[in-house]
């Protein structure tokens, strides 16, 4: 199995996982055989990536520590719960809220379980779906982050409670400014970051959680050099929870395409959250990350400066840059596969 970029399917190649749309429905189902018709109908479509299987990557075993199937299920069980908050359909908050915190303990369980020592943390999304697919997948890299840093099974749960919801203010904002394509205005910026605290109160209004988890949902733009807001809280005075789902949400944001520029690659994306240690990012925690996070996944298709096309066999913990790949491709022209190191 190998990730390649939509733009490079061609026909022949299958589809080695399920991409599901917005509704959760599936677009592009495990198994078909692409076609030149199939690349037309999945064209209308944002889809950046798409595992498959080739003569080139059959043997390829990708560990998601996440399945496609457990991710599309969070992801529509918290649209549902965010569409009746916009709708204000209270009487429908305990059965969504419930839904939701059962995705939750799946993927908390899911991580717990999980044996390997790199986790493979990029996921494929459409923009879509941003706003309900996002929160999962800042879950997923807290309690990467959380396990590493050796939290207890309810410690990680009510994490992972926060990162789910640190992003419900949101739905308190007009679709206006949300989607505006232009500069926002500083009256407009100022209302972007009021979501922090207005979902902090709503959560702890309306949501019987955790203390912890509120504490994620208001502080996850605060900054650990004391940039950041609502509060401008610094160190040690942010939460745990906290600094775990900023690295997170900074992390999944920069390697998603937005309204306002395209998605980074995993490896840029990895690299600036890097460099930001000890000025936006707890110092410890960005450690944590770099040692248990890979920003090249196995299977992601690479292309190296010198035009020769490479899949992603192997990580090695300590080295997130100097993966080893098969090399498929120079020149443009297919070639009997070699491996090299980074």
């Amino acid at each position: 199995m190998r990730l390649v970029e939509f733009n490079d399917l061609t026909p022949g190649m299958e589809i080695a996982d399920n991409f599901y749309g917005e509704t959760g429905s599936i677009l592009a189902k495990k198994g078909s055989v692409i076609s030149e018709k199939y690349i037309s109908n999945l064209s209308q479509y944002e889809i950046p990536y798409l595992y498959v299987l080739d003569e080139f990557s059959s043997d390829i075993q990708v560990n998601c520590s996440i399945t496609s199937e457990t991710r599309n299920s969070a992801t529509q069980n918290l649209r549902k719960l965010y569409e009746s908050v916009q709708k204000k359909q209270k009487k429908k908050y305990s059965e969504n809220l419930k839904a939701c915190l059962e995705s939750i303990d799946h993927l908390v369980e899911d991580v717990i379980a999980e044996k390997i020592d790199l986790y493979d943390v990029f996921d494929i999304k459409m923009i879509e779906n941003y706003r309900y697919q996002q929160p999962v997948n800042v879950t997923v890299i807290s309690l990467i982050i959380g396990k590493a840093l050796k939290m207890s099974h309810q410690e990680l749960y009510h994490l992972a409670i926060g990162a789910m919801f640190h992003d419900i203010g949101y739905m308190f904002i007009s679709e206006e400014i949300l989607t505006k394509s232009g500069k926002l205005t500083q009256e407009e910026f100022g209302t972007i970051k009021g979501h922090a605290r207005a979902g902090y109160e709503f959560a702890k209004n309306e949501f019987n959680l955790p203390l912890r988890s509120y504490l994620a949902i208001l502080q996850h733009h605060e900054r650990y050099d004391g940039t950041g807001y609502p509060m401008g809280k610094q160190k040690d005075q942010i939460s745990i929870q906290g600094r775990i789902v900023a690295i997170a949400d900074v992390f999944d944001a920069l390697s998603s395409k937005r309204r306002q520029r395209k998605a980074l690659k995993p490896a840029q994306a990895f690299k600036e959250i890097i460099e930001n240690g000890g000025k936006a990012f707890d110092p410890q925690l960005i450690r944590l990350f770099a040692e248990h996070v890979s920003p090249y996944p196995i299977g992601f298709t690479l292309k190296l400066p010198d035009d020769r096309v490479g899949i992603v066999v192997k990580n090695y913990r300590g080295k997130p840059f100097n993966p080893t790949l098969r090399i498929i491709k120079e020149n443009g022209e297919n070639i009997v596969p070699y491996t090299i190191t980074l």
